[in-house]
Protein backbone atom coordinates (compact mmCIF):
# COMPACT_ATOMS: atom_id res chain seq x y z
CA UNK A 1 0.00 0.00 0.00
CA UNK A 2 1.49 3.10 -0.97
CA UNK A 3 0.59 6.07 1.06
CA UNK A 4 1.69 9.50 1.28
CA UNK A 5 2.00 12.40 3.70
CA UNK A 6 0.04 14.83 1.62
CA UNK A 7 0.19 18.11 3.69
CA UNK A 8 0.22 19.05 7.23
CA UNK A 9 -0.31 22.11 8.35
CA UNK A 10 -0.73 23.52 12.30
CA UNK A 11 -2.59 26.94 13.87
CA UNK A 12 -1.35 28.55 16.81
CA UNK A 13 -3.70 30.93 18.94
CA UNK A 14 -2.62 34.95 18.74
CA UNK A 15 -2.09 35.25 22.66
CA UNK A 16 1.10 33.91 24.41
CA UNK A 17 2.11 34.06 28.23
CA UNK A 18 5.56 34.29 29.26
CA UNK A 19 6.87 31.11 31.23
CA UNK A 20 7.93 33.15 34.03
CA UNK A 21 4.80 34.58 34.63
CA UNK A 22 3.25 31.29 34.41
CA UNK A 23 4.91 29.79 36.58
CA UNK A 24 4.64 32.66 39.26
CA UNK A 25 0.96 31.92 39.09
CA UNK A 26 1.15 28.52 39.35
CA UNK A 27 3.72 28.18 42.10
CA UNK A 28 1.66 26.16 45.04
CA UNK A 29 0.96 23.75 41.93
CA UNK A 30 4.70 23.39 40.86
CA UNK A 31 6.06 23.43 44.48
CA UNK A 32 3.05 20.75 45.09
CA UNK A 33 4.64 18.60 42.44
CA UNK A 34 8.35 19.13 42.90
CA UNK A 35 8.33 18.67 46.61
CA UNK A 36 8.82 14.70 46.73
CA UNK A 37 11.98 15.29 44.61
CA UNK A 38 15.47 15.78 46.29
CA UNK A 39 16.52 19.42 46.53
CA UNK A 40 18.93 18.86 43.16
CA UNK A 41 15.74 17.38 41.38
CA UNK A 42 13.54 20.34 42.51
CA UNK A 43 16.37 22.85 40.39
CA UNK A 44 17.37 20.30 37.87
CA UNK A 45 13.47 20.04 36.90
CA UNK A 46 13.09 23.81 36.19
CA UNK A 47 16.32 24.37 34.60
CA UNK A 48 17.44 23.73 30.76
CA UNK A 49 13.48 24.10 29.85
CA UNK A 50 14.59 26.12 26.08
CA UNK A 51 11.06 27.51 26.60
CA UNK A 52 10.46 31.45 27.14
CA UNK A 53 6.62 31.90 26.51
CA UNK A 54 3.78 29.59 25.09
CA UNK A 55 0.97 30.10 22.93
CA UNK A 56 -2.46 30.24 25.02
CA UNK A 57 -5.91 30.16 23.78
CA UNK A 58 -8.31 33.25 24.65
CA UNK A 59 -11.13 33.71 22.48
CA UNK A 60 -10.33 30.79 19.61
CA UNK A 61 -11.32 27.43 21.43
CA UNK A 62 -8.39 24.42 21.03
CA UNK A 63 -11.79 23.22 18.58
CA UNK A 64 -11.69 26.14 16.27
CA UNK A 65 -8.10 25.91 15.92
CA UNK A 66 -8.36 21.86 14.75
CA UNK A 67 -11.02 22.97 12.25
CA UNK A 68 -8.77 25.79 10.86
CA UNK A 69 -5.89 23.25 10.85
CA UNK A 70 -8.12 20.56 8.95
CA UNK A 71 -8.89 23.03 6.18
CA UNK A 72 -5.66 24.22 5.78
CA UNK A 73 -4.04 20.97 5.43
CA UNK A 74 -7.08 20.02 2.81
CA UNK A 75 -6.62 22.98 0.66
CA UNK A 76 -2.66 22.39 0.77
CA UNK A 77 -3.70 18.37 -0.93
CA UNK A 78 -6.29 19.92 -2.85
CA UNK A 79 -8.46 17.19 -1.43
CA UNK A 80 -12.12 18.11 -1.20
CA UNK A 81 -13.63 17.71 2.27
CA UNK A 82 -16.55 15.42 0.14
CA UNK A 83 -13.68 13.30 -1.11
CA UNK A 84 -12.34 12.49 2.77
CA UNK A 85 -12.75 8.64 3.78
CA UNK A 86 -11.32 8.61 7.48
CA UNK A 87 -11.07 11.38 10.13
CA UNK A 88 -9.27 11.01 13.56
CA UNK A 89 -9.00 13.10 16.68
CA UNK A 90 -6.09 12.37 18.42
CA UNK A 91 -6.36 15.37 21.09
CA UNK A 92 -4.88 14.90 24.20
CA UNK A 93 -7.01 18.42 26.28
CA UNK A 94 -9.48 19.04 23.46
CA UNK A 95 -10.94 21.70 26.07
CA UNK A 96 -14.60 22.91 26.06
CA UNK A 97 -16.04 23.45 22.79
CA UNK A 98 -19.43 23.17 20.47
CA UNK A 99 -18.43 19.16 20.33
CA UNK A 100 -21.07 17.58 22.68
CA UNK A 101 -19.55 13.80 22.28
CA UNK A 102 -17.02 13.78 19.42
CA UNK A 103 -14.73 15.89 18.41
CA UNK A 104 -14.05 14.27 15.28
CA UNK A 105 -17.76 13.95 14.50
CA UNK A 106 -18.07 17.94 14.77
CA UNK A 107 -15.25 18.29 12.31
CA UNK A 108 -16.26 16.58 10.10
CA UNK A 109 -19.69 18.12 9.95
CA UNK A 110 -17.92 21.50 9.88
CA UNK A 111 -16.22 20.27 6.78
CA UNK A 112 -19.07 19.15 5.16
CA UNK A 113 -16.99 15.41 4.54
CA UNK A 114 -20.60 13.94 4.27
CA UNK A 115 -19.01 10.05 4.06
CA UNK A 116 -16.17 10.02 6.37
CA UNK A 117 -15.28 7.52 8.77
CA UNK A 118 -15.21 9.37 12.61
CA UNK A 119 -13.02 8.40 15.24
CA UNK A 120 -11.03 9.70 18.26
CA UNK A 121 -8.68 8.46 21.03
CA UNK A 122 -6.97 10.12 23.94
CA UNK A 123 -4.33 10.01 26.06
CA UNK A 124 -0.97 9.45 23.82
CA UNK A 125 0.10 12.60 24.51
CA UNK A 126 3.11 13.43 22.03
CA UNK A 127 3.42 9.98 21.03
CA UNK A 128 0.02 9.69 19.65
CA UNK A 129 1.05 10.72 16.39
CA UNK A 130 2.30 7.30 15.23
CA UNK A 131 -1.44 5.71 17.05
CA UNK A 132 -3.08 7.73 14.87
CA UNK A 133 -1.00 7.09 11.60
CA UNK A 134 -0.93 3.17 12.75
CA UNK A 135 -4.79 3.65 12.64
CA UNK A 136 -5.40 5.49 9.96
CA UNK A 137 -3.50 2.65 7.86
CA UNK A 138 -4.75 -0.02 9.70
CA UNK A 139 -8.45 1.41 8.13
CA UNK A 140 -6.90 1.79 4.37
CA UNK A 141 -5.62 -1.42 4.12
CA UNK A 142 -8.90 -3.01 5.21
CA UNK A 143 -10.88 -1.20 2.94
CA UNK A 144 -9.73 0.48 -0.80
CA UNK A 145 -12.43 3.13 -0.85
CA UNK A 146 -10.50 4.62 2.14
CA UNK A 147 -8.30 7.04 -0.51
CA UNK A 148 -7.76 9.71 2.50
CA UNK A 149 -7.55 10.00 5.89
CA UNK A 150 -7.32 13.19 7.81
CA UNK A 151 -5.46 13.09 11.29
CA UNK A 152 -6.66 16.32 13.66
CA UNK A 153 -5.32 17.00 16.73
CA UNK A 154 -6.08 20.02 19.17
CA UNK A 155 -5.20 21.13 22.68
CA UNK A 156 -5.35 23.33 25.36
CA UNK A 157 -4.16 23.37 29.42
CA UNK A 158 -7.01 23.20 31.62
CA UNK A 159 -6.77 26.73 33.23
CA UNK A 160 -4.31 26.99 36.08
CA UNK A 161 -2.64 24.07 34.56
CA UNK A 162 0.34 24.77 32.27
CA UNK A 163 3.21 24.03 34.76
CA UNK A 164 3.46 20.28 33.98
CA UNK A 165 6.94 20.34 35.65
CA UNK A 166 8.99 18.57 36.36
CA UNK A 167 8.59 17.60 32.36
CA UNK A 168 7.60 20.69 30.75
CA UNK A 169 5.37 23.83 30.32
CA UNK A 170 2.46 23.79 28.18
CA UNK A 171 1.45 26.09 24.84
CA UNK A 172 -1.72 25.26 23.00
CA UNK A 173 -2.21 24.46 19.34
CA UNK A 174 -3.74 22.19 16.30
CA UNK A 175 -2.46 20.57 13.38
CA UNK A 176 -3.46 18.15 11.06
CA UNK A 177 -2.12 15.68 8.45
CA UNK A 178 -3.41 14.23 5.41
CA UNK A 179 -2.27 10.75 4.34
CA UNK A 180 -3.74 9.63 0.78
CA UNK A 181 -3.29 6.99 -1.39
CA UNK A 182 -3.77 9.20 -4.41
CA UNK A 183 -1.51 12.41 -4.07
CA UNK A 184 1.58 12.58 -6.53
CA UNK A 185 3.74 14.27 -4.04
CA UNK A 186 4.68 13.99 -0.38
CA UNK A 187 6.30 11.65 1.35
CA UNK A 188 5.93 8.08 1.64
CA UNK A 189 5.25 6.29 4.54
CA UNK A 190 7.19 3.33 5.17
CA UNK A 191 6.90 1.69 8.50
CA UNK A 192 5.35 2.88 12.14
CA UNK A 193 6.78 1.13 15.72
CA UNK A 194 4.37 1.97 18.53
CA UNK A 195 4.00 0.70 22.06
CA UNK A 196 2.38 1.38 25.18
CA UNK A 197 2.63 0.66 29.05
CA UNK A 198 -0.45 0.55 30.66
CA UNK A 199 1.42 0.49 34.21
CA UNK A 200 2.27 4.21 33.84
CA UNK A 201 -0.83 5.62 33.04
CA UNK A 202 -0.95 7.92 36.04
CA UNK A 203 2.51 9.39 35.67
CA UNK A 204 0.54 12.08 34.10
CA UNK A 205 -3.10 12.12 35.12
CA UNK A 206 -6.28 14.26 35.06
CA UNK A 207 -7.93 14.58 37.72
CA UNK A 208 -11.09 16.23 39.39
CA UNK A 209 -10.52 19.01 41.57
CA UNK A 210 -12.36 22.19 43.04
CA UNK A 211 -11.48 24.44 40.65
CA UNK A 212 -12.57 21.44 37.54
CA UNK A 213 -10.11 19.65 35.68
CA UNK A 214 -6.53 19.18 36.82
CA UNK A 215 -3.28 18.01 35.17
CA UNK A 216 -1.06 16.21 38.13
CA UNK A 217 2.30 15.26 37.19
CA UNK A 218 3.40 12.74 39.38
CA UNK A 219 7.38 13.71 39.81
CA UNK A 220 8.54 10.62 42.20
CA UNK A 221 7.23 8.35 38.89
CA UNK A 222 8.63 10.55 36.04
CA UNK A 223 12.02 10.07 37.88
CA UNK A 224 11.81 6.73 39.35
CA UNK A 225 9.53 4.59 36.74
CA UNK A 226 9.56 6.85 33.74
CA UNK A 227 13.15 8.31 33.02
CA UNK A 228 14.97 5.39 33.61
CA UNK A 229 13.11 4.13 30.30
CA UNK A 230 12.32 6.80 27.97
CA UNK A 231 14.84 6.96 25.84
CA UNK A 232 15.67 2.65 26.14
CA UNK A 233 12.29 2.64 24.22
CA UNK A 234 12.55 5.09 21.79
CA UNK A 235 16.28 4.11 20.97
CA UNK A 236 14.50 0.31 20.76
CA UNK A 237 11.65 1.23 18.53
CA UNK A 238 13.69 3.68 15.87
CA UNK A 239 16.52 0.99 15.33
CA UNK A 240 13.92 -1.51 14.83
CA UNK A 241 12.15 0.07 12.21
CA UNK A 242 15.17 1.27 10.50
CA UNK A 243 16.64 -2.05 10.38
CA UNK A 244 13.19 -3.35 8.94
CA UNK A 245 14.06 -1.30 6.05
CA UNK A 246 17.61 -2.14 5.98
CA UNK A 247 18.58 1.57 6.80
CA UNK A 248 21.04 2.46 10.34
CA UNK A 249 20.59 6.10 12.36
CA UNK A 250 23.47 7.63 9.49
CA UNK A 251 20.94 7.23 6.64
CA UNK A 252 18.06 9.50 8.30
CA UNK A 253 18.41 13.36 6.79
CA UNK A 254 15.88 14.72 9.13
CA UNK A 255 14.82 13.96 12.70
CA UNK A 256 11.59 14.95 13.67
CA UNK A 257 11.36 14.98 17.30
CA UNK A 258 8.96 16.34 20.02
CA UNK A 259 9.08 20.06 21.88
CA UNK A 260 8.85 18.77 25.65
CA UNK A 261 11.74 20.50 26.52
CA UNK A 262 15.10 21.58 25.26
CA UNK A 263 16.70 18.83 28.57
CA UNK A 264 14.70 16.06 26.84
CA UNK A 265 15.32 17.14 23.27
CA UNK A 266 19.20 16.82 24.25
CA UNK A 267 18.99 13.74 26.27
CA UNK A 268 16.91 11.90 22.49
CA UNK A 269 19.57 13.28 20.66
CA UNK A 270 22.68 11.86 23.28
CA UNK A 271 20.78 8.48 23.31
CA UNK A 272 20.76 8.35 19.64
CA UNK A 273 24.20 9.37 19.43
CA UNK A 274 23.56 12.07 17.26
CA UNK A 275 26.18 15.09 16.26
CA UNK A 276 24.29 18.49 17.31
CA UNK A 277 23.29 19.42 13.97
CA UNK A 278 21.37 16.70 13.33
CA UNK A 279 18.87 17.47 15.97
CA UNK A 280 18.35 21.24 15.22
CA UNK A 281 16.65 24.17 16.97
CA UNK A 282 12.70 24.54 17.01
CA UNK A 283 10.01 27.37 17.40
CA UNK A 284 9.89 25.77 21.12
CA UNK A 285 11.11 28.73 22.81
CA UNK A 286 8.40 30.99 21.49
CA UNK A 287 5.02 28.54 21.45
CA UNK A 288 6.27 26.26 24.31
CA UNK A 289 5.02 22.18 24.10
CA UNK A 290 2.10 21.92 21.85
CA UNK A 291 1.38 18.17 22.96
CA UNK A 292 -0.14 16.09 20.18
CA UNK A 293 0.81 18.70 17.70
CA UNK A 294 4.12 19.13 18.15
CA UNK A 295 5.82 16.26 15.58
CA UNK A 296 3.64 18.22 12.83
CA UNK A 297 4.69 21.78 13.80
CA UNK A 298 7.90 20.46 13.28
CA UNK A 299 7.69 18.46 10.22
CA UNK A 300 5.70 21.35 8.42
CA UNK A 301 8.59 23.77 9.38
CA UNK A 302 10.76 22.01 7.90
CA UNK A 303 9.11 21.58 4.94
CA UNK A 304 8.17 25.50 4.59
CA UNK A 305 12.01 26.48 5.33
CA UNK A 306 12.58 24.22 1.82
CA UNK A 307 15.10 21.51 4.10
CA UNK A 308 13.13 18.64 2.82
CA UNK A 309 14.37 17.23 -0.48
CA UNK A 310 13.19 14.37 -2.96
CA UNK A 311 14.52 10.69 -1.53
CA UNK A 312 15.71 11.68 1.73
CA UNK A 313 14.95 10.12 4.77
CA UNK A 314 12.52 11.81 7.75
CA UNK A 315 11.99 9.72 11.22
CA UNK A 316 9.30 11.08 13.46
CA UNK A 317 10.37 10.09 17.15
CA UNK A 318 8.25 10.89 20.34
CA UNK A 319 6.89 9.63 23.95
CA UNK A 320 4.20 10.67 25.62
CA UNK A 321 1.43 10.84 28.54
CA UNK A 322 -0.28 7.24 28.22
CA UNK A 323 2.24 5.94 28.51
CA UNK A 324 3.06 6.02 24.53
CA UNK A 325 6.34 5.50 22.50
CA UNK A 326 6.73 5.77 18.37
CA UNK A 327 8.88 6.28 15.70
CA UNK A 328 7.32 6.56 11.94
CA UNK A 329 9.61 6.95 8.71
CA UNK A 330 8.74 8.58 5.43
CA UNK A 331 10.97 9.00 2.25
CA UNK A 332 10.44 12.32 0.44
Amino acid sequence: MNVRIASAAYVLPDEEARVEAILSAEKERVAAALQPLSPRARQLATENLGIARVRVCGVRRPCDLALEAAREALRRAGVSSRDLGFLLDFSTFPGDGPHSISLAHWLSAELGAETSLNLAFRGGGCGALHLAIQTALGWMARDERIRTALLVTGDGAPPGNRSLLPVTVQGDGASAILLSRDAAAGPVLLGVEAMTLGHLHDAIALRPSPNGIEIVADAVAIEQRVMPIVYLHLYRLVHKLLAAHALGVDDVDHFVYSNISQRDREGFRRMMALAEDRLPATRMAWIGHTFSSDLVVNYADLLAEGRIHPGQLILFASSGAGFTWGASLARA
